[in-house]
């Protein structure tokens, strides 16, 4: 797509228009529903290349900034079933398209490579993933208050750090960068759709959690998410995994009922995220290897996955 013209054929909706159908995708791709985003999404890329070129001025930058937001949906979809290469392709589109978009270039670029990260930490190249971070935060240099959306992309990129500190045990530096995201969210709010990352406090507390699972204190990330309660419309991928979070640790400390409930909890909230994600599998996968006879539900949880 990034080399060939847009359609001429298409008459592209308004900008207004255009927004709320970026919106329904990425709504989409957040509660794990790729199926029926899939099905919207290819002609919305090719309406939104196509605005690209007929639009004009800050309408054109919009655009483009919407082109981004689209491309990212790819990736969605590519790192839940394990696609590394497709996910490779989205982020690629998704920098091609956001290195357009006027004033909200530097924070969507900064996004991008978070996403990045996320394919390096499931291969455990942490010396990737830290140099992604950093690039991340190279593309909010000389950002300001008045960039869109730049400190919500910072205060992301110290969650995505925290993240990484846990996988190489380094709790220190974990707390660190989690120190900094909550302070970043003290000033910024909850902004659920923004970047469409879930910034704010309540993902500072779903970071410290999961940092927690992570470096193995399993039982300080019980402890971490007492009290967590989630915003409403707040993203449900990210709520499932929380749940997803909470089933490792209570594996890990013993409590198989607690561990299924978890479970449960996420493919409510999320059924293609716990569907497909490795840590749902590896988490149902030691459960029943662990029991002498599996519950009915812990069985027929394992056939939903394909264990």
């Amino acid at each position: 797509m990034t080399d060939l013209a847009p359609d001429d054929t298409i008459r592209p909706r308004s900008l207004r228009e255009l927004t709320a159908a970026v919106r329904q995708v990425n709504r989409l791709a957040q509660a794990a529903r790729y199926e029926p985003m899939s099905k919207l999404l290819p002609d919305l890329l090719a309406e939104l290349h196509t605005a690209t070129h007929t639009f004009a001025g800050q309408e054109r930058d919009a655009a483009w900034g919407l082109l981004a937001e689209a491309s990212r949906c790819g990736h969605s979809v590519a790192i839940a079933i394990g696609l590394n290469e497709l996910s490779v392709t989205a982020l690629q589109r998704m920098d091609w398209a956001a290195s357009h978009a006027g004033d909200r270039a530097p924070a969507l670029r900064a996004i991008r490579e978070y996403l990045r990260v996320t394919a390096y930490l499931r291969a455990r190249d942490f010396d990737a993933c830290w140099r992604l971070n950093a690039s991340g935060l190279a593309k909010l240099d000389d950002t300001d208050a008045n960039t869109p959306d730049a400190l919500v992309a910072r205060g992301q990129l110290h969650l995505g750090a925290s993240i990484i500190a846990a996988h190489t045990g380094d709790q220190d530096t974990m707390r660190d960068h989690l120190s900094e995201a909550e302070r970043i969210a003290t000033i910024t709010g909850e902004r659920t759709e923004r970047l469409w990352v879930g910034f704010g406090p309540t993902n500072v507390g779903v970071h410290r959690t999961m940092g927690l699972a992570t470096a193995g204190e399993h039982g300080l990330a019980v402890e971490a998410a007492k009290g967590l309660r989630f915003p409403a419309e707040w993203l449900p991928s990210r709520i499932g995994h929380h749940h997803l979070d909470m089933a490792r640790a209570w594996r890990w400390l013993a409590k198989p009922d607690r561990a299924l409930d978890a479970l449960l909890t996420a493919k409510e909230v999320a059924p293609g995220q716990a569907r497909r994600h490795p840590l749902a599998r590896d988490t149902v996968d030691a459960l029943m290897r662990s029991a002498r006879r599996p519950s009915n539900a812990l069985t027929d949880y394992a056939a939903w996955i394909g264990l």
